[in-house]
């Protein structure tokens, strides 16, 4: 469109412009209606929230009020300890009793739902920056946890300032709910050694849903202008924490075990006073066989040591142990088996799991002139003792005391251990450890990669290698976990497309991983 030349022109072009300013003088107006209406829609929606809200606490109060009545219908309640409007009728009088012998049980726990919740901030130093970029607030937290009737979530202020409405503090478990409901819950950080610790203590506290809706709670949550002598997590502020030995590969995690009691009556049931029928000792009956060694069939020698035990318990627990025993092989005659790859206390704890199926405290892993504070520290004698209860679990095919191994592994992970710890995954195919291994590589590549034991590692075994390049590079979890698969079944079995993944792997930044 050419520029206007002629006088004419440009009168005819200040007219219509000034006719654009009008139009949109008057498109401004209504606009400006239709805001005021906008308003006016969002004061009534948010008028009826505080209304439905209004209507849930009396319907809350109307079925209270129900189970009251219920309660006292059903006589668990009696009248006397009601203390609602007007007097209840007296109960007739009764027949005079002249012996009697009765009891009644109350619980209070009945109704009490028990949980964990887990929370990790990785890139825990960038935090800081999150926020005042967001420019959206001064917390971070968790997705929520349903427990109970509820849903609870962590919050975190790096600045120990508004964690939710009211109430200030570092770290806390946070609700919002109307409901009366008691609380006990625990506070844990996991430290460097891989131990959760628990900061502050356990606390029982009451939430009064009908007075206050939101609710933190944590061991430096407190109103504004009243903070505790402890602010922080175990009173270090966020750049103290960064420091600490409670932040490790730049990731703060903590936990929390909570316990929540609606609000309910308490149950109440009659007490028989007849003689009580004893808790089952099958479990403590079967460990002091072990241990005493009464009638026992089968003698273990492990390390100099004289192990005694009873071919059918083992026969029963261990398809390995039943092979050796029954089927003609040479323990089958003597019935003495040679331990060589065990210790003495870390097979007499995988007995004791075959004998009572209960996972072992790891302290009773360790010798006995084993320090708790050596046993604790990462890569101590408790993270070798483990690593031989897998070995051994893994050689007698006990399913489930290997994965709880594997488990409590997968915790204690760190960058000096873990070229050993996926050595051992591999070996022993113990999946669920191998993957925690490979995660914890491609999260630290640049510590991991370069260590010496890594690089003896790879070429000692290069489909170690394969695997971590897989998972370092931007593969996918699952088709890295399909392809490592493929790998590891009969060549005749292995799908066409795991070398073009593995192609494409090197690709796009493992081709330096494949090639050591």
């Amino acid at each position: 469109m050419t520029a206007p030349t002629t006088a004419e022109e440009l009168e005819a072009e200040i007219d219509a412009t000034r006719r654009q300013v009008e139009a949109e003088k008057t498109r401004q107006r209504e606009l400006e209606a239709e805001t005021q209406q906008a308003v006016k829609r969002q004061r009534l929606r948010m008028e009826l929230e505080q209304v439905r809200l209004k209507l849930a606490g009396e319907q809350e109060k109307t079925a209270r009020e129900t189970r009251l009545r219920r309660a006292l219908d059903e006589d668990r309640l009696q009248w006397w300890m009601y203390s609602g409007v007007g007097t209840p009728t007296l109960l007739p009088k009764s027949k005079r009793v002249m012996r009697a012998s009765s009891g009644h049980s109350t619980d209070c726990a009945g109704e009490v739902a028990r949980g964990e919740l887990f929370w990790r901030i990785t890139g825990f130093s960038w935090l800081k920056g999150m926020l005042e970029q967001d420019n959206e607030g001064d917390v971070v937290h968790s997705l929520p946890f349903a427990l109970g009737d509820e849903k609870f979530a962590f919050h975190y202020n790096p600045w120990a300032g508004e964690l939710c409405e009211k109430l200030h503090g570092s770290l806390a478990i946070v609700l919002q709910t109307t409901e009366r409901i008691t609380l006990r819950y625990r506070i844990y950080v996991k430290a460097r050694s891989g131990e959760y610790v628990q900061w502050g203590e356990t606390s029982d506290e009451v939430h009064h849903g009908d007075d206050e809706e939101w609710g933190a709670y944590g061991p430096d949550v407190h109103s504004p202008g009243h903070p505790p002598t402890s602010l922080g997590i175990f009173g270090l502020s966020h750049e103290e924490l960064l420091q600490s030995e409670w932040v490790q590969n730049d990731t703060l995690t903590v936990k929390c075990e909570l316990e929540v009691r609606p609000d309910r009556y308490a149950k109440k049931e009659i007490w028989s006073l007849a003689a009580e029928v004893p808790a089952p000792t099958i479990l403590d009956d079967t460990r002091a066989l072990l241990e005493v060694g009464t009638c026992s069939d089968v003698r273990f020698m492990v390390q100099d040591e004289e192990i005694e035990a009873h071919s059918q318990i083992l026969c029963s627990r261990s398809e390995v142990f039943r092979k050796q025993l029954t089927a003609g092989m040479q323990e089958s005659m003597s019935k003495v088996i040679t331990i060589e790859d065990c210790d003495a206390a870390t097979f007499r704890a995988f007995l004791r799991f075959l004998y009572t199926d209960r996972l072992p405290d790891v302290q009773d892993l360790l010798p006995k002139d084993t320090s708790s504070e050596s046993g604790n520290a990462r890569g101590g004698p408790q993270l070798s003792q483990i690593q031989a209860l897998l070995a051994v679990s893994h050689k007698y095919q006990v399913k489930r005391l290997q994965i709880w191994c594997e488990a409590k592994l997968s915790e204690q992970i760190d960058t000096p251990h873990v070229c050993a710890l996926l050595h051992q995954a591999h070996l022993l195919q113990a999946k669920q450890l191998e993957q925690a291994c490979l995660r914890f590589i491609r999260e630290g590549a640049a510590q991991v990669l370069t260590l010496p034991a890594y690089v003896e590692l790879v070429k000692k075994w290069p489909r170690i290698g394969v695997k971590v390049s897989l998972f370092s590079a931007n593969v996918s979890e699952a088709e890295a976990l399909a392809a490592i698969e493929a790998m590891e079944t009969p060549q005749e079995q292995q799908s066409e497309q795991v070398p073009e993944v593995i192609r494409n792997a090197s690709g796009r930044g493992g081709a330096r991983q494949l090639q050591k």
